[in-house]
């Protein structure tokens, strides 16, 4: 039996539940504990007396018999095997010893020595068959050392997956299948509050150091064989940002199944290209309406305010479902017919039923934009009363959320402070004080005396003016201002 059939036949012939397994991590040489050397020459290999230096203190076994090699990679796997072939590399059976032994899933660093990189087919099929470096016999001690530390890398990166963040590696990952860090740069740690050295130490789930919390659910299943060369895209959220993530699966030789992925955030584009379609529909809604553009730009003024001088903005997600519902509670109004949206004089029942429902009809026409969802509420919501008599759903106290509230008394502050065709505005004073009459009944008190207190001639004076500025370069300060919190 030739020496091949020999070593295939050893291989199969084993007890193997978990052939060959390499389960520590190998970091650098100061982690290899054991080594195993398989030549021809024995000890009298020259290279033998360079890996000794750059490994000191590891166990050391030098073998002359595949055979043997193979029962000692079995009962005691080394951290690192090196691969000795006599004669020609790439059709002797060393060649076919790695071949077979990474098929039975040896996961240790193998490196081959040759006389050659051409005799043993090049680098590409060096690395095809599962070495994962090569020495040459004329390499001096600082390339063996380059030779074992890119070996090192390699394997680690063999069946892992790269991340980029925006196409760039300035924030780069390596992790496993199981989305599992085992690289990863300074740049990429920024969001989690760890070192790269602690992160890879716990081997940390990607989602947990600040990126891609849906690669268990979007990308893993993406990472297959039958899918190299393919692209797929997907947009999801995370937090208060949206991002386009990209990923391209690719079989590289040198490394193995790679998945490259782009992470792109998209938060500012898709705030700013919707509220480039809504600020359309108000800006038509003002056209015929005088007021409502000025209006919902004086509600967010008074809004953020308020949130900022209160503490409301510490919380980030709340904050930016209360701007956006402040900017966009009336947008439902361009659903109501014009004569009920400028008559002076008292609305009928049925009228004011139709009137009333545009809290609703902003509602949905805002109910397919993903980020608006914490908004809805809010929006549907803002005309509640504390006694139970507002609309739509007749909320009353703690049921009428915290939004709505604080979006209800701004926006009837306003209203009372603002020059109207059918109505004049009340000076601060008379205001204050019309507001303070309706605490309980219309209004959360606690919120009205918080909001309140805060009101001054000089800030309605202010907010008044804000509210000349067009109303698109308004809604580009707020989607400023939410991606700054």
């Amino acid at each position: 039996m030739v020496l091949k059939e020999r070593i295939t036949h050893k291989i199969s012939s084993l007890p193997i539940s978990e052939p060959f397994q390499v389960h520590k991590k190998i970091e650098d040489t100061d982690d290899i504990e054991s080594v195993l050397f398989l030549s021809s020459l024995g000890r009298e290999d020259p290279l033998i007396e360079f890996i000794l230096i750059i490994i000191p203190g590891a166990s050391v076994k030098i073998l002359k018999n595949h055979i043997e090699a193979i029962d000692c990679l079995y009962n005691s796997p080394p951290d690192i095997f090196f691969i000795h072939p006599d004669g020609r590399a790439e059709s002797s059976p060393e060649f076919h010893l790695c071949h077979t032994i990474r098929d039975a899933d040896y996961g240790g660093v193998v490196i081959l020595i040759t006389d050659c990189v051409k005799d043993a087919g090049g680098f590409p099929n060096i690395s095809s068959t599962g070495f994962d470096s090569y020495i040459l016999t004329t390499d001096n001690k600082e390339r063996v050392e380059d030779a074992i530390l890119s070996a090192i890398i390699h394997r680690k990166r063999r069946e892992k997956y790269i991340i980029t963040i925006d196409g760039s590696l300035n924030a780069f990952y390596t992790i496993d299948g199981d989305g599992r860090v085992h690289e990863i740069n300074k740049k990429g740690t920024e969001k989690s509050g760890y070192s790269p050295k602690e992160i890879v130490k716990e081997e940390m789930y990607i989602g947990d150091v600040g990126t891609l919390e849906a690669f268990d659910e979007l990308i893993q299943p993406l990472i297959t064989f039958e899918n190299t060369g393919k692209s797929f895209t997907h947009t999801i959220e995370e937090g208060n940002r949206i991002y386009q993530v990209q990923t391209n699966i690719q079989n590289v030789p040198t490394i193995g199944l790679v998945a490259v992925l782009t992470k792109t955030d998209i938060t500012k584009t898709i705030y700013s290209n919707t509220l480039d379609i809504l600020v359309n529909s108000i800006t038509l809604l003002s056209h015929r309406d005088h007021y409502t553009a000025g209006h919902s730009s004086r509600v967010l003024h008074y809004t953020m305010y308020f949130a900022q001088t209160f503490g409301y903005d510490k919380d980030s997600q709340f904050s930016k479902a209360l701007y956006f519902a402040a900017f966009l509670h009336d947008i439902g109004k361009i659903g109501i017919r014009d004569h009920l949206l400028l008559k002076s004089g008292k609305l009928t029942p049925e009228e004011q039923l139709e009137f009333c429902s545009h809290a609703e009809k902003g509602y949905e026409m805002l109910y397919h934009y993903e980020f608006l969802r914490d908004s809805l509420d809010l929006i549907l919501y803002h005309h509640e009363r504390q006694d139970g008599k507002g609309y739509p759903r007749k909320l009353k106290g703690d049921k009428i959320p915290l939004g709505s509230s604080i979006i209800a008394i701004i926006d009837a502050f306003d209203a009372i402070t603002t020059n109207r065709p059918y109505q004049k505005a009340l000076p601060c004073e008379k205001a204050i004080s019309e507001v303070k009459n309706n605490f309980g009944t219309q209004f959360n008190g606690e919120i009205g005396e918080k909001f309140l207190s805060i009101i001054t001639p000089e800030l309605i004076d202010n907010t008044q003016a804000m509210a000349s500025k067009p109303i698109s370069l308004i809604a580009h300060e707020l989607v400023e201002t939410i991606l700054k919190e």
